[in-house]
């Protein structure tokens, strides 16, 4: 069965709670809001299947951190985090 962009979202959203629940530190917690925070926009996006709503919303964040001015450093852990909860397998 496919997955729904909104169902999709829903899952990586909730990765990013459970990260951002044990984060110990003010970076980790920065680079979880700002993912949640994007998702969240685009959460309502209509499509289907996982890599289609990875590789639509990779181009997103990119294009978002460069827009917004976001640090080098900041881009890089950002993207490692999303990159990180993309491979993860859905439980």
């Amino acid at each position: 069965m496919t997955i729904t962009f909104a169902e999709r979202a829903d899952q990586l959203c909730d990765r990013l709670r459970e990260m951002e629940h044990h984060a110990e530190e003010g970076d980790q917690l920065f680079y979880c809001a700002y993912l949640l925070g994007l998702l969240g926009l685009h959460s309502g996006t209509e499509g289907e299947g996982q890599k289609v709503f990875d590789n639509a919303f990779t181009t997103i964040l990119q294009e978002t951190l460069e827009v917004e001015g976001v640090m080098e450093s900041d881009q890089e852990n950002i993207t490692a985090l999303w990159a990180t909860i993309c491979k993860k397998e859905i439980s």
